[in-house]
């Protein structure tokens, strides 16, 4: 593979790793939602007037440390490089990724059109940074240009794109890159990718210089901590940061009204910075938080007339994401698939689900597909069912034993299976320590192996050994969440979990995916045929048959369907949040993230 290639690559399993991190971060019982720094409770902002603000927890840990849109590894309020989630509040995308539907709507373009391998995108011709002045195409090509010119989170899609040139002041064309041509991750660029004001971004490039990681490095604010350009287009900009609390207030020239109406009915929104997610609860509890990002243990126990979340019944939160266990394929003790589809059957789902999710997943079902009508749409969904198992678990136990006695593999005298001088015994199941509810999942994957005859040993190591050993191969058995949240998915999370398309050589870091390096050449040339095809009954055959070779072949397995987001909402001071069937079509996603920004427009004070 060319080098460029690989670094577009790495690069976009780095921004599409953000969206897992972020909501995988806030899970399980961690006490401080995933790597809080142990900064003091902070009081809420007495000088803002509480019916005008509206308080968010669960996002942000730290003092703001950058407003830099370009900063993958920023800690900010308002920015998010979520791909396919990205955060609205002070500069925009294109197209915002609308999480119900699975599809894209309009913020600060218009319309997007294909023809062949070439993007054709209208901008909206009423958008305006705050400086007064219009967006214009040059402005969104320089936006593409920079991630070209600087390693940055988004350099990822310029392994897909050939060009982006403006045809006129309102017109941009994206050329894909034949000879890695894929729609969706171009769709997710559109999505994704921030758009700043060339005539500053200029200004800023002739600062910093052109050392690679300069524009990344760069962090957009000023001496006491307030955003240095006047590039955003959205409707806030940074108003106080300190180390307890952020906030943001209303730009009342934002240019959004032309598309949503009316301005946001918030003047200010706001995050306090707690120490964990106990004080966070207890802010929230008592109304000095309006929607909370943080992982709330038995979130019913909260509910009252104010207090909620987006399902009103388990599991409550909108599914996003699917942790995965994934097997070293290389390793003869997990190289057949008897023993890596037992596992799998094996698996208490029911556990996993009520104690370390708290209940926060909808059953489990034996697919690479999230239970959404996006993704359920894709596939066959009885053509599906004589390779999955039965959800009873005595059942599913008996004939994951049965299959393995049918392989070949015995038990001896201690109970442990062998086969051909390969003893099932000694696997590790590792993800990091710390990290509650993965921690929990694994003791039920070990529990699992005690009721087939396989000696399976939970390992808990610091994070970064957990990385080193997923990129490294260094694992018998670990935890991951492959793929994302956006346009693309579920293609990220089969390329992610599936594709030995990208693979490097063995021996070398793999950060790209396919972590347990299975090979299956069916697979990954139906997974590099799903990029391109564009005829929906072509695309079900496809993805139903990419989940067949993966039920009978299971080299990684779903432990439950996370949230995106933990959207929960106290309505004593603002109502009007988004809600399952409410007949508003907005996504529960904090009313900021992608096309949850329009229920931004839809809450008034109660």
């Amino acid at each position: 593979m060319k080098l460029a290639r690989r670094i577009g690559l790495v690069m976009l399993i780095l921004v599409m790793a953000a969206g897992i991190v972020f909501a995988r971060g806030q899970g399980g019982t961690e006490s401080a939602g995933g790597g809080a720094s142990a900064s003091p409770a902070a009081a809420v902002p007495g000088s803002l007037p509480r019916k005008e603000t509206l308080y968010f927890n669960g996002i942000l840990w730290d003092k703001v440390n950058s407003w830099n849109p370009y900063n993958v590894g920023g800690n900010a309020f308002g920015i998010t490089p979520n791909a396919g989630l990205s955060r609205q509040l002070i500069y925009e995308t294109l197209f915002v990724y609308d999480l119900l539907t699975g599809t894209l709507k309009p913020q600060l373009a218009d319309s997007y059109a294909w023809n062949g391998q070439t993007l054709t995108i209208q901008l909206n011709r009423n958008v305006k940074f705050w400086d007064g002045k219009p967006m214009t195409s040059a402005d969104v090509v320089n936006s593409y240009q920079l991630q070209k010119t600087y390693a940055t989170g988004a350099s990822a899609w310029w392994s897909y794109i050939n060009s982006v040139t403006a045809q006129g002041d309102y017109t941009v064309v994206i050329q894909g890159n034949p000879s890695s041509f894929n729609p969706k991750q171009i769709e997710t660029s559109i999505s994704a990718l921030y758009i700043t004001q060339k005539a500053e971004m200029d200004k800023v490039v002739a600062k910093i210089g052109n050392t690679p990681t300069a524009l990344g490095q760069w962090t957009n604010m000023t001496g006491d901590s307030q955003i240095e350009t006047q590039s955003g287009t959205g409707p806030y900009r940074p108003y106080i940061s300190d180390e307890t609390k952020a906030v943001l207030q209303r730009v009342d020239t934002y240019w959004g009204v032309s598309r949503y109406g009316k301005l946001p009915p918030a003047k200010y929104v706001a995050h306090a910075i707690y120490k964990d997610n106990a004080t966070g609860d207890a802010a929230f509890r008592a109304a000095e938080v309006d929607i909370s990002q943080q992982f709330i243990s038995s979130v019913w126990t909260m509910f009252n007339v104010n207090v909620s979340t987006f399902i009103p019944q388990a599991p409550y939160y909108f599914p996003g994401v699917i942790p995965m266990i994934i097997f070293n394929t290389k390793d003869p003790r997990l190289a057949d698939p008897a023993v890596r589809r037992a596992i799998a059957m094996a698996l208490d789902y029911d556990t996993i689900g009520k104690n370390a999710m708290s209940g926060y997943t909808a059953p489990m079902v034996a697919s690479l597909m999230l239970p959404t009508p996006a993704e359920q749409a894709l596939i066959d969904v009885n053509a599906l069912k004589p390779y999955q198992w039965s959800g009873n678990l005595q059942e599913a136990i008996a004939a994951a034993n049965k299959l393995l006695d049918d392989a070949g593999w015995v038990k001896g005298s201690d109970g442990i299976r062998a086969k051909g001088g390969v003893k099932l015994s000694g696997l590790r199941a590792e993800c990091p320590q710390g990290w509650s509810d993965w921690n929990a999942s694994l003791e039920v994957v070990a529990q699992a192996g005690k009721q087939i005859g396989i000696d399976i040993q939970t390992y808990f190591p610091i994070a970064t050994v957990w990385t080193q050993d997923l990129q490294n191969a260094t694992f018998d058995i670990i935890m991951n969440s492959p793929g994302g949240v956006g346009i693309a998915s579920p293609w990220n999370r089969a390329y992610a979990a599936l594709s030995s398309a990208d693979l490097p050589p063995e021996g070398t870091p793999n950060p790209i995916g396919n972590n347990g390096r299975w090979i299956n050449k069916e697979a990954t040339d139906i997974i590099t045929q799903i990029a391109t095809e564009t005829d929906a009954a072509k695309l079900k055959q496809l993805w139903t048959r990419l989940n067949i070779i993966f039920l009978q072949e299971i080299p990684v397995a779903g432990l439950m369907y996370r949230p995106g987001v933990f959207h929960t909402v106290n309505e004593t001071v603002w109502t009007g949040y988004p809600k399952m069937n409410d007949g508003s079509g907005v996504p529960p996603t904090l009313c900021i993230d992608g096309y949850g920004i329009k229920g931004l427009y839809n809450i008034r004070n109660k």
